[in-house]
């Protein structure tokens, strides 16, 4: 089965956060921006993926069309990661991070939905064993800056069967909020996005320890600071997550060797695919990391991590990004039922986009 052609398709889906409104990179953010990648082969059948396109799809498309597509089409579907690894090795010198691997990842979880395709396999039975068909969920919520918010989003989360919550707070008002509304006990995440020093995280902590955070999600910038992870973890006693600005195995290897986390979070649509995705799972299991996959998105990159959480030896959690989206490109397996997201089942990814939200959706 050889790759014939490759298509970039970029959608603009609406969403409401249920907070007030807010600038992302300069502008409102209201609508979510979705790269799929589609691939055609020359016996007819077509895999989807995902690369990762938040406000960066224009360059994201474009390095699929004009970086990855030349590299891959006419190739052989056998060996994936051979394939993807001669593409990255291919394009090194624009960089190990970022835009082309955003898009590698796209062709490659298409690539895996064709060949499950063809063998008439689920791209879980082409991984390993199955471990689980069911995958706790929890429910990341927006930066609302507003306690209120919070407590009503909270309150919503719990009435939907959520057993963890997670926010992105960098105040103590809305965490607190969050913990009177769910209770002593409760799991409560905190993903600060990377706004302090290493120092400035020293001194929150303080307050972050009173309130029994499950984990504290890249707390500093930059990211890479790897030493600084590891202090905080050993000064604080505050479990660490980090990675999903992370790209390919060698930068979870770094954070690894550092010592520098308790939870692993690998973007499937952002490391360089299910390959990639994989091998920093093999690597977190030698060196007794959890692996906690990123997942705020809605596209084939979060279908084809639940196929990855099923092979998981360790059970994940399942991050549904809380948002209400105006389509579903894979109808209600976007939308844990009970706290419980389920496996997909079928050829591939068990599931095509949609192809009316694509039309619905679709921009140039």
């Amino acid at each position: 089965m050889k790759i014939t052609r490759i298509d970039p398709v970029s959608l603009a889906i609406p969403f409401d956060h249920g907070g007030k409104k807010v600038l992302f990179h300069g502008k409102e953010w209201n609508t979510l921006e979705v790269n799929l990648v589609r691939v055609e082969t020359d016996t007819g059948i077509v895999g989807w993926g995902e690369s990762f396109g938040y406000t960066c799809w224009k360059p994201v498309k474009a390095a699929v069309k004009e970086m990855i597509a030349p590299l891959a089409i006419g190739k052989t579907i056998d060996d994936i990661a051979l394939l993807a690894n001669d593409i990255q090795k291919t394009l090194h010198l624009f960089g190990r991070y970022g835009i082309s691997i955003f898009a590698l990842s796209g062709l490659e979880i298409a690539l895996w939905d064709a060949l499950g395709k063809e063998k008439n396999k689920p791209i879980h039975e082409l991984l390993g064993k199955k471990f689980r068909d069911k995958f706790p969920a929890y429910s990341s919520l927006f930066r609302y800056n507003d306690p209120d918010t919070v407590i009503k989003k909270c309150e919503e989360s719990l009435k939907e069967k959520y057993k963890y919550v997670k926010l992105h707070e960098i105040e103590e008002a809305p965490i607190k909020a969050a913990r009177e509304t769910l209770g002593e006990g409760y799991p409560i995440m905190l993903d600060t996005n990377c706004p302090w020093t290493p120092e400035e995280t020293l001194e929150k902590s303080r307050m972050l320890i009173e309130y029994d955070i499950h984990w504290l999600e890249e707390p500093i910038f930059p990211p890479e600071d790897y030493e600084s992870l590891a202090l905080l973890r050993k000064k604080t006693g505050i479990p660490i997550a980090s990675g999903e600005n992370a790209c390919t195995v060698w930068e979870f290897k770094k954070m690894f060797d550092a010592n520098a986390v308790d939870y692993a979070q690998p973007s499937l649509i952002k490391v360089g695919g299910i390959a990639e995705m994989m091998n920093i799972i093999e690597l977190a299991d030698e060196r007794n990391v959890s692996v906690m996959p990123h997942t705020a998105y809605f596209g084939p990159g979060f279908i084809a991590t639940l196929h990855i959480a099923a092979v998981m030896k360790k059970e994940p959690l399942i991050e549904k990004f809380y948002l209400k989206l105006g389509g579903s490109l894979h109808g209600n397996l976007i939308d844990p039922v009970d706290g419980l997201y389920s496996l997909p089942e079928g050829p591939g990814l068990g599931t095509d986009p949609d192809p009316d939200i694509i039309k619905e959706f679709k921009v140039n």
